[in-house]
């Protein structure tokens, strides 16, 4: 993968799978509930991905994963960052050395770690795809735009973290995921009404997860063209299997 082809090359189908993924992942983490010391900082290993799940995307199979307790979870984001921890929780955490997903162990009884498993697998399929590039390049982890590469003293947003383009297509995962529960929770509606409503919750979505904020413009931005290109052909297919089944 060229990483100048970020939102270009990605599929639906990834997309799905990547969803799919989770869910057994989500499943599967919630038998270690009573595994997690509170008091302890050292990571609880899950396993590998191809233990316990079969999975269509080449090198998930040998990603472990495991569970660490929420604050020493983000004491650990922040050395690397070579940052002060400033008690900011971190979801989840993905490191193509190992390689590994770490989960915030405090999530684990919510239904809010299934979106973060998503987050950190489609990190991990940008680097598997880039081989092992799209973590490091400068490109990749870069806003593309001059006014989000500078933290802006008037805002709590965090905008050359946000925009990054790895971040974004990250964070995209977490919006079609909440669009996968939404269908399957109104699947009883016609199909003209669950598709205008699916549509008002992609907008409700975007905004939520910081990303139509970053994109004023719109259609004009070709990047924000690609992302509601995949979103409405994500609705279409996932439509079309509730329907089925």
């Amino acid at each position: 993968m060229r990483l100048v082809e970020l939102f270009i090359i990605e599929t639906t189908e990834e997309d799905r799978a990547i969803i799919s993924l989770a869910n057994v992942i989500y499943r599967h983490v919630g038998k270690y509930s009573d595994y997690v010391d509170p008091e302890s900082t050292k990571p609880v290993p899950v396993g590998k991905i191809g233990d316990f799940a079969d999975t269509p995307l080449d090198g998930f199979e040998d990603i472990n994963i495991e569970l660490q307790q929420g604050e020493a979870l983000g004491r650990r984001v922040a050395t690397a960052n070579q940052e002060e921890y400033d008690g900011r929780k971190i979801g989840g955490i993905w490191s193509n050395t190992g390689p590994t997903i770490t989960l915030n162990a405090d999530n684990i009884d919510s239904e809010r770690i299934k979106s973060t498993i998503v987050h950190e697998l489609r990190h991990a399929l940008d680097d598997l795809k880039s081989e092992g590039r799209a973590g490091s390049s400068e490109r990749y982890s870069t806003p593309k735009k001059k006014e989000h590469r500078k933290k802006d003293p008037h805002s709590e947003k965090n905008y050359p973290y946000l925009a990054a383009p790895e971040e974004i297509n990250a964070r995209f995962g977490e919006v079609l995921n909440g669009l996968t529960d939404s269908i399957s929770k109104n699947a009883n509606m016609r199909p003209d009404q669950l598709w205008d409503h699916e549509i008002k919750v992609l907008k409700r979505l975007l905004s939520a997860y910081d990303i139509s904020t970053l994109f004023p413009e719109r259609e004009k931005s070709k990047d924000y063209k690609r992302l509601i290109k995949r979103a409405v052909d994500f609705i279409q297919k996932e439509i079309k299997y509730i329907q089925s089944v």
